[in-house]
């Protein structure tokens, strides 16, 4: 089975590192695809043999979530036309068994019909050791404190046929996701605390310089809004992780599916989940993970 994946950068390297060396041994170099959202010539050294498309970018592009995740459905559309599946989620993202007896590429080649897939979302957060001083081959999840259940980051990654994602892939156009229990969605924002200080600081300045004097995009859900509340997200994501029940990995899992199907909606166009108003769990990553990422 051909499988690809696709994503997007910028002044991502320490993520897209890890993307790279998780995704490739499992699909091939060759079919990873990594979208550089302006010129960059560092990228060929981390990404070896894997595809790079360079797009023009447009530091004070209000509407650059919306253009960019036009572009990426229609990337990953396309490619659905020499793959029989497309992984296409941000960077910092990686897609990970919720079983040690399971693959990556065994889960997609199981799929019993070509529905897109949602997978259910974790914020991982660090423990004691600091996760800047892994090693890049090191994998990293035995230093993650452990997984919070996010109904926001459990997205609609794999495609089988065209598709168009809501931007973020927080959500799927025009159709439903078949959700996918064998799957999880590993969101890395929290694991690298260096990485998340010097992300929150470069974001902020940009979303200070575009929407000043521009109230109109600072409504709640914009991606300039969040990174200009970055650390107060930040703050109050990892007091959420302190206060969540907490259960083990295998528990977790049935419990985040019944909350999926509780939270799915249609708002306009948009299939996606409701993000207020759900249990808030966490657990720590069972050992057999180490060795997956």
């Amino acid at each position: 089975m051909s499988i690809a994946a696709v994503t997007m950068v910028w002044n991502d390297n320490w993520f897209l590192r890890r993307w790279i060396s998780y995704y490739a041994p499992l699909l091939g170099e060759r079919n990873l695809h990594v979208v550089s959202h302006g010129r960059d010539d560092s990228l060929r050294e981390i990404v070896g043999e894997a595809n790079i498309i360079e797009l023009p970018r447009d530091p004070d592009d209000i509407n650059f979530d919306t253009r960019r995740w036009g572009f990426l459905s229609s990337y990953t559309s396309a490619l659905t036309r020499y793959h029989d599946a497309v992984i296409c989620l941000d960077v910092d993202e990686l897609l990970i068994p919720t079983s040690p007896d399971k693959t990556l590429p065994k889960v997609i080649a199981d799929f019993d019909c070509e529905t897109p897939r949602v997978m259910p979302g974790f914020e991982l957060f660090p423990g004691d050791s600091d996760p800047t001083l892994i090693d890049e081959a090191e994998c990293i999840a035995p230093y993650m404190a452990g997984a919070l259940f996010s109904p926001f980051y459990s997205k609609s990654g794999i495609a089988m046929r065209p598709v168009e994602f809501f931007p973020g892939a927080h959500g799927m156009m025009d159709e439903p996701a078949k959700y996918c229990p064998d799957l999880a969605l590993m969101h890395l924002r929290y694991a690298n605390l260096k990485e998340l200080e010097r992300r929150n600081s470069a974001r902020l300045k940009i979303s200070q310089r575009v929407v000043d004097d521009r109230a109109e995009f600072l409504d709640e859900g914009k991606p300039f809004a969040t990174w200009r509340k970055a650390d107060k997200i930040t703050r109050r994501a990892f007091r959420e992780f302190r206060r969540a029940r907490q259960t083990e990995w295998g528990e977790l899992l049935p419990h985040v599916a019944e909350e999926l199907e509780r939270l799915r909606v249609r708002r306009g166009r948009a299939h996606k989940f409701l993000t207020k108003r759900y249990e808030s769990l966490r657990a720590p990553l069972p050992g057999w993970m180490g060795a997956h990422f």
